[in-house]
C-alpha cells in the first residue's frame, strides 16, 4: 500500500502551482516584454514576503549578515532572477510554456556541476545517466516534428534561452546557499525580490522607445502579477516548506511533475500542439531529473 505523507502532497501542489504560472503566463507573453513582465512578477512578489516578514521575520537578521554574504545573495538576484527569469519568460514567448518548462525542469543537473566545481561536491552515481536522459529529451524538444507544426517564434532561440536560464539558475542557487548563513528565506527574499524588481523596471525605462509599442493595460498588469504572486510567491513558500517536510531529494523528484502539468494545461487552455516529440522529450527530460 502506498502512503502518501502531507509533504508529498505540498510538494505536488508546488508543481501544479508553478505549472499554472507558467500557463497563465504565456497567455500574456505577446502584450508585454520579458523585462517588464519579469518585474511586475518580482514587485508582486516582493509584497508578499514583506507581508510574511512583518509576520514570521525580523529586520534585525540583516545586521548580522556579513559583507561576503551581501554580494552573493545582490549577485544571486542579477544572475539567477534579473536574468534567468528574463530569459525563460523570453523563452516562453518564443516556443511555449510546454517545451520551455520542460527544458528549464533540469536545473537541478546544472546545479549540481556548479556545486561540484564551486564548492567541492562530489557528483551523484547516476549523474551520467541523468545527463544522457537530458540531452536526449532537450534534443527532441529542438526538432519540429513536421514542417506543418505550428511553432510560434524561432525554435532554435527558445531552446538556447531555456538552456540559458537553467545555467544561470543553478549558478544562482549555489551562490545563495552559503548567503543564507544568517538570513530565513523569507528575510531573504524580502531583499531580493524588490531588489530585482527596481533594477528591471529601471532598465526597462532606461530602454524603452515609442516603438515599444502601447502601455500596459490594467487587466496585464493584474494578470502577471498574480503569476508572480502564484509562482514566485506561493510556489517558492511550498517549495520550501516541502523541503522541510520531506527533504530536497524527494522535493526535486515531485517538482519534476510539473513540466508533466505544464504540459497537459497548454494542451488543454491554450491549444498548443503536443506532438510526438514533445511528449518524448518531457518524458526524457523528467527522466534525467529524476
Amino acid at each position: 500500500m502506498i502512503t502518501i505523507s502531507e509533504g508529498d502532497l505540498v510538494g505536488v501542489a508546488c508543481s501544479l502551482i508553478w505549472a499554472i504560472s507558467a500557463t497563465v503566463v504565456r497567455t500574456q507573453s505577446f502584450k508585454v516584454s520579458p523585462c517588464l513582465m519579469n518585474a511586475l512578477r518580482c514587485g508582486t512578489a516582493g509584497l508578499m514576503f514583506w507581508v510574511l516578514l512583518g509576520l514570521f521575520g525580523s529586520v534585525d537578521s540583516y545586521w548580522l549578515v556579513t559583507l561576503k554574504e551581501w554580494f552573493l545573495l545582490t549577485g544571486s538576484v542579477v544572475i539567477g532572477v534579473s536574468l534567468g527569469d528574463t530569459l525563460y519568460l523570453w523563452s516562453i514567448r518564443e516556443i511555449g510554456s510546454s517545451r520551455t518548462m520542460a527544458i528549464v525542469g533540469i536545473v537541478p543537473l546544472p546545479t549540481l556541476v556548479f556545486e561540484h566545481y564551486l564548492l567541492g561536491q562530489p557528483f551523484p552515481a547516476r549523474f551520467v545517466a541523468g545527463c544522457f536522459f537530458v540531452v536526449a529529451g532537450v534534443a527532441c524538444l529542438s526538432r519540429r516534428e513536421s514542417a506543418a507544426e505550428d511553432v510560434v517564434g524561432h525554435l532554435k532561440l527558445g531552446v538556447v534561452l531555456s538552456l540559458s536560464a537553467t545555467l544561470l539558475w543553478g549558478l544562482s542557487t549555489v551562490m545563495i546557499k552559503p548567503a543564507l548563513a544568517n538570513l530565513s528565506p523569507i528575510e531573504a527574499n524580502s531583499v531580493r525580490m524588490p531588489l530585482v524588481a527596481t533594477l528591471l523596471f529601471g532598465g526597462y525605462v532606461l530602454t524603452r522607445s515609442p516603438r515599444n509599442g502601447p502601455p500596459v493595460t490594467g487587466k496585464t498588469a493584474v494578470i502577471v502579477g498574480f503569476t508572480g504572486l502564484l509562482g514566485m510567491g506561493i510556489g517558492s513558500y511550498l517549495f520550501l516548506k516541502s523541503i522541510d517536510m520531506i527533504g530536497p531529494t524527494k522535493t526535486a523528484v515531485l517538482g519534476a511533475l510539473a513540466p508533466v502539468f505544464t504540459m497537459v494545461m497548454a494542451a488543454f487552455f491554450l491549444k498548443e500542439p503536443i506532438t510526438k516529440l514533445i511528449f518524448v522529450g518531457v518524458f526524457l527530460c523528467v527522466c534525467g531529473v529524476l
